[in-house]
């Protein structure tokens, strides 16, 4: 903490690097897309993240595929390849989380991303206001991927 504001957390298996948490085990997704949406959406975006686990990499890739345009997520990835191995993790803020993570995206989604995701979800669904059942799609995709 730092003028009463929080520098960093620590997310647990909720929010990860370039991702979220799944619900396979008992998880409500739309609890977790209200969790996201309304506790870490707000955040300021110089907070560093310590996920409980480092899935980046895969996380990217998945982004990827429904946003290839995405430069920061290619920068990113670029980035990690780069890291040694030994390395546990890239250590990111939630500025650069909000360009690199779909499921900090879903209130302002590019239109590729609405687009590709559209198209994989039946039926047709129309986000550009609802960023809980993009978010919700999203979360779905990403459990088929």
């Amino acid at each position: 903490m730092e003028d009463q504001k929080p520098k960093a957390i620590f997310t647990g298996d909720t929010l990860f690097n370039a991702g979220v948490g799944n619900c396979h085990r008992g998880g409500d997704p739309e609890v977790l897309a209200k969790t996201i949406l309304e506790q870490f959406y707000p955040l300021e975006e110089e907070i560093l993240l310590y996920p409980g686990h480092d899935y980046l990499e895969t996380n990217l890739k998945f982004t990827l595929s429904l946003d290839p345009s995405n430069a920061d997520a290619i920068r990113t990835l670029e980035e990690y390849s780069r890291l040694p191995k030994n390395v546990e993790f890239l250590t990111t803020h939630l500025g650069i989380e909000k360009k690199i993570n779909t499921f900090l995206q879903c209130d302002k989604p590019s239109p590729e991303l609405l687009r590709n995701v559209s198209k994989k979800i039946s039926p047709q669904p129309h986000f550009d206001q609802d960023p809980t059942g993009l978010f919700i799609s999203l979360r779905s995709l990403r459990d088929r991927w």
